[in-house]
């Protein structure tokens, strides 16, 4: 399932309150029954136009991802919830409508990717290895090669690298470390 929502009418204080995102992230995907694989990520966005700015999120979760994008100037917000495993779109619609205040929602529901889902095929599995996430500081790069590989890691197409040292192996600059 693919749940859109376009919220409009937004209660500003609430739809640029990053704690809050972050907290509905976390919490999120255990009230629609979804298993949330790694912490939210959460970030401030300064747009071209005053009214653009706001604030994202997204939270990986076995079943897919759980996506927001705020504009508090507008009173907007943007949210994604897909799933290859069935919720409750009206309750979840509702308990979002609730968290940023909205007056009004549009909303479109895809029944999509279910055919994938089970309730035993999107828990882990006790043989995967450890499951651990890197989040690195984000920082405006300087200068953004003239040629970019998406290979590299760390590379962003919008211009932004990491500032720190993956456990990957590899610095933001794509080359190896010992």
């Amino acid at each position: 399932m693919h749940l859109i929502i376009e919220g409009r009418g937004g209660d500003w204080h609430k739809l640029q309150d990053l704690p809050a995102l972050y907290e509905l992230l976390d919490t999120l995907p255990g009230r629609i029954n979804m298993t949330k694989i790694m912490p939210p990520i959460v970030t401030r966005y300064v747009g071209v136009s005053p009214e653009d700015w706001g604030i994202s999120g997204f939270v990986m979760i076995a079943e897919s991802h759980i996506s927001v994008h705020t504009f508090p100037e507008r009173g907007e917000v943007a949210i994604d919830v897909f799933s290859c495993k069935e919720f409750d779109p009206a309750l979840t619609c509702d308990y979002l409508m609730e968290a940023f205040g909205l007056q009004e929602v549009e909303t479109c529901v895809l029944r999509r990717g279910l055919e994938y889902g089970n309730e035993t095929s999107m828990l882990p599995s006790p043989m995967a290895p450890h499951v651990t996430a890197y989040t690195p500081n984000i920082t405006k790069a300087e200068t953004i090669s003239s040629t970019p590989s998406t290979a590299l890691p760390g590379y962003n197409p919008n211009g932004y690298e990491s500032n720190g040292h993956a456990n990957n192996g590899y610095q933001s600059n794509g080359h190896a470390h010992n």
